[in-house]
């Protein structure tokens, strides 16, 4: 092997060797973004959690608000 080939050798290792440390600073990049929005959306699921057990609670005041006014309406005690 030549000067020249040892040296083009030495040179793409340490090519390989700045791309491997640029693709973990990506990963490590890219693991922080995850976590970010995995937590956001914990935080979603749980807003979204207490909207549908407030939809359920609408749902039941509704059901008797309808029945307080069908007793009324048939002159009935509800």
């Amino acid at each position: 092997m030549s000067d020249d080939e040892k040296m083009e050798f030495w040179k793409a290792l340490a090519r390989l060797y700045d791309d491997c440390l640029a693709l973990k600073e990506d990963c490590l990049a890219l693991k922080e973004a995850t976590t970010k929005l995995a937590d956001a959306a914990r935080e979603l699921h749980h807003v979204a959690s207490a909207h549908e057990s407030r939809l359920d609670k609408i749902e039941v005041v509704q059901q008797w608000l309808a029945e307080k006014e069908r007793a009324r309406e048939t002159g009935e005690q509800a």
